[in-house]
């Protein structure tokens, strides 16, 4: 069994395991019924270039703010 920070108890690793599954499904579900909120994760070609710090500060502290 583990202790679980949030809920104050002991769990085993079959409900964290279910909780865990359940969380990101509902995460899922919320990102195909909603696109238009998600963030992008922006992309290049291996080799093709790199992203400015100025870009990668901007979308970190995006998806790290988003929560």
């Amino acid at each position: 069994m583990m202790l679980s920070p949030f809920r104050g108890r002991f769990e085993s690793w079959i409900v964290i395991r279910a909780r865990m599954l359940r969380e990101t499904e509902v995460f899922i579900e919320e990102a195909l019924r909603r696109p238009e909120q998600q963030i992008r994760i922006p992309a290049l070609k291996v080799g093709s270039g790199t992203f400015s710090r100025t870009f990668a500060q901007m979308f970190w502290s995006q998806v790290l703010g988003a929560s």
